[in-house]
């Protein structure tokens, strides 16, 4: 009997993310952002698929989270570019147990165009 590997890795507290709040991370050798909305924790590929932007230093804002390089806006659970919804950023699963913020580095949707692996 094959049993499914738990692969969530704890990568912050809760506490350490206010509302809005982005914050880059390594998990896995992948440069990963996780970022809150409301109450809700995401994570997706660091860098923008336009010029590669440093989504670290966007912004979460109205579902989306926001490239400072040339406000491209990737919804924030999906990925998928608002303009452009085939084309999308890799994202992560998160989850939370009881303090920890958990992600698991294999991507549940693939960077570029495409939806779900």
């Amino acid at each position: 009997m094959t049993t499914a590997v738990d692969r969530f890795v704890t990568v912050a507290q809760i506490g350490q993310l206010a509302p809005g709040d982005i914050l880059a991370i390594e998990v896995a050798g992948r440069a990963i952002v996780l970022y809150r909305d409301g109450d809700h924790y995401f994570a997706a590929q660091r860098r923008c698929l336009h010029q590669g932007g440093d989504l670290a230093d966007g912004i979460v804002s109205r579902g989306h989270l926001v490239c400072p390089v040339h406000g491209w806006r990737f919804h924030v659970a999906t990925g998928a570019l608002a303009a452009s919804p085939e084309t999308c950023l890799a994202t992560y699963a998160v989850r939370v147990t009881g303090t920890e913020i958990q992600i698991d580095p294999t991507p549940v949707h693939a960077a570029g165009r495409g939806g779900p692996l």
